[in-house]
């Protein structure tokens, strides 16, 4: 697994979202650490994104997260660490912190993408947004997933109607060279059950922050909200003007939260 590292000290763990690679968290994150030494930053890409590849072993979230499992083992070490994450990346350090709860101090997710939260508290509004998105029953259609019709629905979802068509050709290109390797995340998380039981079960001993974009999805800012309101002493902060995608788009703010 590629990464990129800066600093040294305690260990921290960045993970990306879907369809770009870890300088989008690195972006958001290192302007934080300019004046605050101490801290060793681990930004690694995840598979079929940045310059990670996606063997055909990688089949599923269960496979990526024996992966990131792996990455702490051989790269960390048995020592503590903190976990923050964007979107899928926010989800994946969930589930990975629930597989190391001894080993990790604290969490900090933009939006994590755990929809089995939403179920499991009966917050409809998102678990509607979600279903309503897969209406016509292509976006989670295998057939579908992964084309560049179905990258634009999965950008315009996620940052508005229209944003797939502003991007660059280049950008497009990007997106959509790691297509397939997002629908398969993406058709996976969509359909998550995981409860937000398993989750304070394991891990609400820890202290956990999540943010969110005020001109974000329904299904973005609930996820990250109700997560914070079942975890004991969660945290959770909503920032004016900023969408999902608030680690790219708007760094600086999201530094500053």
């Amino acid at each position: 697994m590629h990464y990129a590292e800066h600093g040294s000290g305690t260990p921290i763990l960045a993970l990306h979202g879907a369809g770009v690679d870890h300088r989008e968290i690195a972006g958001a994150l290192e302007p934080i650490f300019a004046n605050l030494p101490g801290y060793r930053r681990l930004y690694p890409d995840l598979p079929g994104m940045g310059r990670t590849p996606a063997p055909e072993a990688i089949a599923s979230n269960d496979d990526v997260l024996d992966l990131l499992l792996g990455f702490i083992d051989d790269t960390i070490g048995p020592v503590p660490l903190l976990v923050v994450g964007h979107s899928y990346g926010g989800r994946l350090v969930i589930l990975a912190a629930a597989e190391r709860p001894e080993q990790v101090a604290s969490i900090a997710c933009f939006e994590p993408v755990s929809f089995g939260v939403l179920r499991s508290t009966g917050e409809r509004e998102g678990i509607e947004e979600l279903l309503a998105y897969n209406d016509d029953g292509l976006f989670l259609d295998d057939s579908f997933g992964g084309s560049r019709a179905w990258v634009e629905r999965f950008v315009d979802y996620w940052n508005g109607k229209g944003s797939f068509a502003d991007m660059s050709e280049r950008e497009q290109d990007l997106f959509c060279a790691s297509g397939r390797k997002m629908f398969e995340e993406v058709r996976e998380t969509a359909l998550d059950e995981i409860p937000h039981t398993a989750y304070v079960d394991a891990l609400g001993h820890l202290p956990l922050l999540t943010l969110s974009g005020a001109e974000s999805t329904v299904a973005g800012r609930s996820c990250a909200r109700v997560l914070a309101e079942v975890w004991p002493g969660g945290r959770h902060l909503e920032i004016a003007d900023v969408g999902h995608m608030g680690p790219v788009l708007a760094a600086s703010e999201v530094a500053r939260a």
